[in-house]
């Protein structure tokens, strides 16, 4: 298991796009029950079935420190030590909800993303999501594969829904099928016309 940046896959000079970005999740830590002061835990990040980057984390009271190494662009190894500062807001209902703090703008943040060299909020990246990339067609694809789970149907477009789901009113039946029907217009639409324009 290697530091940062420790295979092909993580290459800095690939990310184009916020999602590639590995992260931390603060909930998730919190859930975890990983936050207690004193402890130490190490995380990892999965590629196919094995773990290729990894931290150490140290819990501090009020901060979280990460320890890693990162590979430089040509570079060898150096090693990092990253302190991150944890702010507390109330619930609506009791208890308190933990938040990193970006360690570039200072910004609350539930997750940090490893942007060459530390982690940071997704402000402080400056990169887009994947789904910002898509095209009309692409989100329409996605529109209507989203109905279509909602309507208890398989991912393929081809095949029609014709059962309602147990349990749900049929206004919510029609409303959700008409949603899919506007959304298979549209990709038919948009392929019909990349035909046209021969791409």
């Amino acid at each position: 298991m290697g530091g940062l940046g420790s295979g092909n896959w993580f290459r800095w000079d690939k990310r184009n796009y916020l999602d590639e970005l590995i992260s931390i999740d603060v909930q998730r830590w919190k859930r975890d029950g990983l936050l207690q002061p004193g402890r130490k835990f190490s995380w990892s990040w999965l590629y196919g079935d094995e773990a290729h980057d990894s931290i150490s984390v140290r819990v501090e009271p009020g901060r979280v420190v990460l320890m890693f190494r990162q590979r430089d662009q040509g570079e060898g190894w150096c090693e990092v030590e990253e302190l991150i500062v944890l702010s507390h807001t109330p619930c609506t209902y009791g208890g308190k909800r933990v938040w990193f703090v970006c360690p570039s703008c200072q910004r609350r943040a539930a997750l940090l993303r490893c942007q060459r060299p530390y982690f940071v909020c997704r402000r402080c990246c400056r990169l887009p999501y994947q789904s910002q990339s898509e095209t009309q067609a692409d989100r329409a694809i996605s529109k209507a594969r989203k109905l279509r789970r909602r309507l208890g149907a398989d991912d393929s477009l081809r095949n029609p829904v014709l059962v309602k789901p147990k349990g749900m009113h049929w206004k919510m039946f029609t409303q959700l099928r008409d949603w899919l029907d506007e959304a298979v217009f549209m990709i038919f639409t948009n392929s019909m016309k990349r035909l046209d324009l021969g791409i």
